[in-house]
């Protein structure tokens, strides 16, 4: 039993060993650091290549601090735009009415907006009516591929029944 027990000790205690290296090894470096090292090395000479090669070097975009607007925001902008362009006015209790301007510029649109998806009613039928013949095509063809197989096969059926 001691035969057995020794190896097992002595793997064990191997395999600790190596763990504990390779933990201390990966501690003691530190890759993203030469990695990043390694990064901008290869982003100074691209962009010293590029410069030689005739590229101008652009600026780094600005950041900014602020915030894109929120709803609410987005709607009183909207309501103040409209206001502005004389569709709508805001009477004393705030509420908006709309202006003849207003009617016709919406009755415009709307009438923009029917034509726009009657064509595209139109363009959706004409290409679904090209499906269908090509898929007809493809069908009638196939209908004749398998016409002329059976016809064959019926004709060597025919053969061999004569020849016996």
């Amino acid at each position: 039993m001691t035969e057995t027990d020794n190896p097992s000790k002595d793997s064990d205690m191997l395999i600790d060993h190596l763990l504990d290296a390779k933990r201390k090894h990966d501690e003691d470096k530190n890759v993203e650091k030469e990695e990043v090292e390694h990064l901008e090395k290869g982003a100074d000479y691209l962009v010293s290549f590029l410069v030689g090669q005739g590229v101008q070097v652009s600026q780094p975009k600005k950041v900014t601090k602020r915030k894109p607007p929120g709803l609410e925001e987005l709607k009183k902008k909207f309501v103040e735009n409209l206001v502005e362009e004389g569709y709508v006015t805001v009477n004393d209790s705030g509420r908006t009415i709309l202006t003849e301007n207003g009617k016709k510029f919406l009755d415009n649109k709307t009438k923009s907006a029917d034509t726009k998806v009657a064509i595209a009613k139109l363009k959706n039928l004409q290409f679904r009516n090209e499906l269908d013949r090509q898929n007809k095509r493809l069908a009638n063809k196939a209908k004749k591929g398998l016409k002329t197989k059976i016809k064959g096969i019926k004709k060597k059926i025919s053969r061999k029944s004569k020849r016996r």
